[in-house]
């Protein structure tokens, strides 16, 4: 049996043993200790150390039976036990690792034998000066898998030994049992509070969707608000990912949507909180989690469609929508966007886009304006625009808004088409916005890249012909150097189509008598495409398509197109300091290839080239010419000089 004393205790071999009393005990007291017979006095902090030498020198497993047998002979001298366990601590030691395993069963060998053992021997801790000990004391006392933490934390006299108990109880048991232990100790709202707080932010997204579920079906709704409260704050540390996911596991079950609807509108509060600045990634795009969590659902989407409908004042909602589209970068932005521009009230994304704007977020206003545009649907497009012509917004923030409208699939592609443009200028005829449309026809007439002729000039026709920048002419105007800046990001010979589709707009404005738009156009053709380098095949190229469609044209116009064709070239080569003997040779070589009117190229040569006042750069451009075996053009320059 075993003697205790306040300041030494005596241990005895276990059934009268004689264990360890072989195989090199003379190299370790400790064992020597257990296997002399009769009994030894030894001090427990010494105890400790050779349990902490026993750990380190031969593993974890000897360390455990030498601590079973010191448990033995402690477990009823708590000053005792506080010494060993202290040492075993190493809080003034060098640090060995596993320690911790024979400490806990030292507090599991205290809490066997009751709680008020337990808070006694919790008393005795302090009382020696060991807070730290105390603390984890409670937390394994809260993992003992059989305990029952709530009765023991009614004799606890303090209420924070009563948190760290039911808290630790609470992280180390099914999420069920974590409930069960919140609504134990609802009558006291710190340490429930203390139960949904680590919960939240200590537990996995589906322990805590498991936690909110048990709470539901035990019925205790204010500890469910609680939770979905403190969960959904910018204050809970977790992220709109994390929320998300709780939101997909909660919707998951019928009978926990509500909840699961709570959580989303108080997440979307939260947003808010965050203030204008757009987070990083998944962390606070909630957007971008919905899409990566639910790819084919409409979560975000279905949200805003009851809300944005006209049926309920829609502040709120839109000022969320303004905030998650800043926030925003993922793949989910488009969908969210494209949904909002289909079920939303004209009025509503209006209001929306002027926020944006007027927060320097044009970006995602032009957003929701081509997703509203891409839908081709002529009567929400007209009202949206109405809206705005009552709003009597700045000229630039006109022309930006119907830049959008008209380019429903960005700038650089194909802008709508006429049939759309004329639907929505008759819808705004019949309201406030006939201006407004009057507007959207001229810019729509402007965006030209890509737009057929005969849209351009339909569109040019329906212009009134008022004096002033707003008329038909000079809209006309526009339109010609419009078409010349389209077609000189596109340099032949790569990109040969746009140069067709370049002489066929001329040909239908010659057509249809806008001669001073064709002027316009092939007077900035040819003086900007001298800057640009490998311009000079694109400027033959585009004589020849003229040429071509002068020869399709009717007999009214077919020869000022190819007067056009002509002198676009004559333009072009007379520009004496910045044309090179090589663009010469380079155009001349193309118009030779594609067969144009000899008579026509004699005559452009003689009157550009052949009257440079420079003589010496005259002569160069001769023997570059008959360098490349085009003697009969050399001979046309020479003519022209003489």
């Amino acid at each position: 049996m075993a003697h205790l004393t306040r300041e030494v205790w005596a241990i005895a071999p276990r059934n009268g043993s004689n264990e360890g009393s072989t195989g090199g005990n003379e190299d370790r007291p400790w064992a020597r200790w257990f296997a002399r017979s009769g009994s030894l006095q030894v001090e427990p902090a010494e105890a400790g150390e050779q349990a902490r030498r026993l750990l380190d020198a031969d593993g974890l497993a000897a360390a455990l039976r030498f601590n079973e047998r010191v448990l033995d002979t402690l477990t009823g001298d708590l000053a005792g036990l506080v010494d060993y366990v202290t040492v075993l601590d190493g809080a003034t030691t060098d640090e060995v690792l596993n320690t911790q395993k024979l400490i806990d069963n030292a507090f599991a060998r205290v809490a066997a034998h009751g709680v008020d053992r337990f808070v006694a021997w919790l008393a005795e801790l302090r009382t020696q000066g060991h807070p730290a000990i105390a603390v984890q004391a409670l937390h394994a006392y809260g993992r003992i898998a059989d305990s029952d933490p709530a009765a023991a934390a009614t004799s606890l006299d303090s209420a924070a030994d009563r948190v760290i108990l039911i808290a630790a109880a609470a992280l180390h048991r099914p999420p069920e049992d974590a409930a069960r232990l919140a609504i134990e100790t609802e009558h006291d709202a710190s340490i429930a509070y203390a139960v949904i707080h680590d919960v939240l932010r200590q537990r996995t997204v589906p322990d805590i969707a498991r936690f909110l579920r048990a709470l539901h079906l035990l019925g205790a709704t204010a500890l469910v608000n609680d939770t979905v409260k403190q969960f959904a704050a910018l204050s809970s540390g977790r992220s709109n990912l994390d929320k998300a996911l709780l939101y997909v596991a909660l919707d998951a079950t019928p009978r926990l949507r509500e909840i699961a609807l709570d959580l989303l509108w108080r997440t979307l509060g939260a947003i808010g909180d965050l203030g204008r600045t757009p987070g990083p990634g998944q962390q606070h795009d909630l957007v971008a989690a919905f899409w990566a969590l639910c790819p084919g659902g409409r979560v975000l989407e279905d949200w805003f469609k009851v809300r944005l409908d006209g049926s309920e004042n829609a502040e709120e909602a839109r000022e969320q929508v303004v905030l998650l589209l800043r926030g925003s970068r993922g793949p989910g932005r488009d969908r969210l966007v494209a949904a909002l521009a289909a079920d939303a009230t004209p009025t509503n994304l209006k209001r929306i886009c002027d926020t944006l704007m007027d927060e320097g977020s044009e970006a995602e206003a032009a957003m929701i304006v081509r997703a509203l545009a891409r839908s081709g649907h002529i009567e929400r497009l007209g009202d949206f625009l109405d809206r705005w012509s009552w709003a009597q917004a700045s000229g630039e923030t006109t022309r930006n808004l119907l830049e959008w409208v008209l380019t429903p699939d960005g700038p650089d592609r194909e802008p709508m088409g006429s049939a759309v443009v004329e639907g929505i200028v008759s819808h705004l005829a019949d309201a406030h916005g006939k201006t407004l449309g009057e507007d959207l026809r001229r810019q729509a007439a402007t965006l030209v890249r890509l737009r057929p002729p005969e849209e351009i000039v339909g569109l040019l026709d329906r212009v009134p012909s008022r004096v002033g920048r707003r008329g038909r002419s000079a809209v006309a105007a526009d339109v010609g150097w419009r078409l010349a800046e389209v077609l000189l990001v596109y340099p032949a010979p790569t990109e040969e189509r746009y140069v067709a589709w370049y002489a066929d707009c001329l040909a239908a404005l010659t057509a249809a008598g806008f001669a001073d738009a064709v002027r316009t156009s092939w007077h900035h053709l040819a003086d900007e495409a001298i800057d640009r380098r490998g311009a000079g095949p694109t400027i033959a190229e585009t004589a020849h398509q003229l040429r071509r469609a002068a020869s399709a044209a009717g007999e009214g116009h077919r020869q000022e197109l190819a007067g056009t064709a002509d002198r676009l070239l004559v333009r072009y080569l007379d520009q004496a300091q910045s044309v090179t003997p090589t663009d010469i040779v380079g155009i001349t070589t193309r118009l030779r290839l594609h067969r144009y009117p000899t008579a026509s190229r004699a005559e452009v040569l003689r009157r550009s080239v052949g009257r440079w006042q420079d003589r010496a750069r005259v002569v160069a451009v001769v023997e570059s010419l008959v360098a490349a075996g085009q003697d009969e053009e050399a001979e046309w320059v020479r003519s022209g000089s003489s």
